[in-house]
């Protein structure tokens, strides 16, 4: 058993982990505190069928029992510490239980955060959030950061990295780069700690069936990435994020260095391989992040201009043997993004026919926006079948005819085929949740890659 420093905050402590998953954080978590003799109960509303591959990666540990397919009170009572997932509603009874026996409740990267702060190792936090643009803008950062060989380690929201082991790989002087969802930063609340450098990239409609339509409750999440600030902090946004401050904070309350990037600001001369105009402000946003570590000039233009883009977050994955587009935009999960994506395609191919995978389950968005462009500038579209897709079609005109609708990856991507001539454009940008025909958005996504690997290979 691990004898390491940070196993006193978890050696023989009465854990309860609130949510296993699919994708590997939650999975990397409970193997790091299992593997500091916790005491552990794992518990997730799926089925221990859908839980299989998770489960099997935690089989040899036998400090763990489960709770599956439902959650129980007497699991969130008597316990040293909660912590839970993303997504559990805010208005939870589990969470309640323990928070009214005073049990610690937390979100795996805060309680990271705060017990390096405990132990006085001194980090740089790179936090990175935003309704979009988070990824990319964290991928740009990166890039910078491994051209300029600074020690770095990647925690937050991203596929299959879980939080908890990077207390065994941190050491003072490191860089901590996080992509932070409004989720994980409830946990930043907890601990009342924020990044060292926040990113803020923008604010719109979002996750608004998990924040009961409020806006300013979306924001109030969200706010975490510079509310505990000091003055020696730097918080780095867009004109966008800087009104949506105006909008829902104080700030006066605001204690660190603000800057507003623009990409109007960066070099003429740099040439870049992404574009679109929701791409230049990542852009400007990375930059200013360089900058202000102190990066050189040559370093940070290198890193950008050679940055080909993140899975799924407006990728050219490929272009076929007659001159057929391929990307994925997998992760446009809200209307507004889409049409940005969509825009910045027509504006970079306008001779070109654009074919649309998109639709699905609905956040509670608008969508008569997304219609509108839709109807007007898209050649077909495949809608796969959800809420979103409902509003869509309610919003689209009534004689309105070049959609149809779909419940399948494999229907979509064959439908768009047909409907796609030497030149077209076929994109994966959905402007809504996987959920229904899909167990995730990850596996929407892989599901199409798959299709277009499959068809590039013919």
């Amino acid at each position: 058993m691990s004898t390491s420093w940070y196993t006193k905050y978890f050696k023989d402590k009465k854990i309860t982990v609130m949510g296993i998953g699919l994708l590997g954080r939650g999975v990397g978590d409970i193997k790091f505190l299992a593997s500091c003799g916790a005491d552990i109960i794992a518990t997730d509303l799926k089925s221990e069928e859908k839980l299989k591959k998770s489960l099997r990666q935690l089989k040899r540990y036998k400090n763990i029992s489960y709770t599956l397919n439902k959650h129980s009170i007497g699991d969130f009572r008597g316990r040293d510490m909660i912590i839970k997932g993303s997504g559990v509603p805010l208005e939870n009874k589990y969470i309640d239980t323990a928070e009214s026996e005073n049990i610690p409740v937390h979100m795996s990267f805060g309680l990271v955060m705060d017990i390096l702060a405990q132990e006085g190792i001194e980090v740089t936090v790179i936090g990175i959030t935003g309704s979009k643009g988070k990824s990319t803008t964290t991928g740009l950062i990166q890039s910078i950061l491994e051209a300029s060989g600074l020690p770095y380690h990647i925690a937050g929201n991203v596929r299959g990295v879980a939080n908890l082991p990077l207390l065994k790989k941190v050491k003072s002087g490191d860089i901590i780069l996080a992509e932070l969802d409004s989720w994980q930063l409830q946990g930043l609340h907890k601990v009342k700690r924020s990044p060292n450098v926040a990113v803020f990239t923008n604010f719109f409609e979002d996750h608004l069936n998990y924040y009961q339509g409020s806006m300013r409750k979306y924001f109030k999440d969200k706010s975490a990435i510079f509310k505990y600030q000091n003055e020696e902090d730097i918080l780095i946004l867009t004109s966008g994020s800087a009104k949506a401050i105006k909008k829902y904070y104080k700030q006066k309350n605001i204690k660190s260095k603000k800057h507003i990037s623009r990409f109007k600001h960066l070099p003429k001369s740099w040439e870049y391989t992404i574009f679109g105009k929701h791409n230049e402000k990542n852009i400007a946003q990375a930059y200013t992040v360089g900058k202000e570590l102190g990066i050189p000039q040559s370093t940070i233009k290198t890193a950008l201009t050679e940055f080909k883009g993140v899975e799924g977050r407006f990728q050219h994955i490929g272009t076929s043997k007659n001159n057929i587009l391929f990307f994925n935009d997998n992760n446009s999960t809200t209307p507004e993004s889409t049409v940005k994506s969509l825009q910045s395609l027509k504006k970079k191919y306008p001779e070109r026919d654009i074919i649309l995978i998109g639709g699905g389950a609905d956040k509670e968005f608008h969508y008569q926006k997304m219609a509108k462009y839709v109807a007007r500038n898209i050649h077909f579209t495949l809608l796969f079948s959800g809420g979103a897709t409902d509003k869509l079609r309610d919003c689209f005109p009534s004689r309105f005819e070049k959609f149809t609708e779909t419940l399948s990856m494999k229907t979509a991507f064959n439908i768009a085929l047909s409907h796609a001539e030497p030149g077209s454009i076929v994109i994966l940008s959905p402007g809504a949740a996987s959920f229904g025909v899909f167990n995730n958005e990850y596996e929407r996504g892989d599901q199409y890659i798959k299709q277009v690997k499959k068809f590039l290979k013919k």
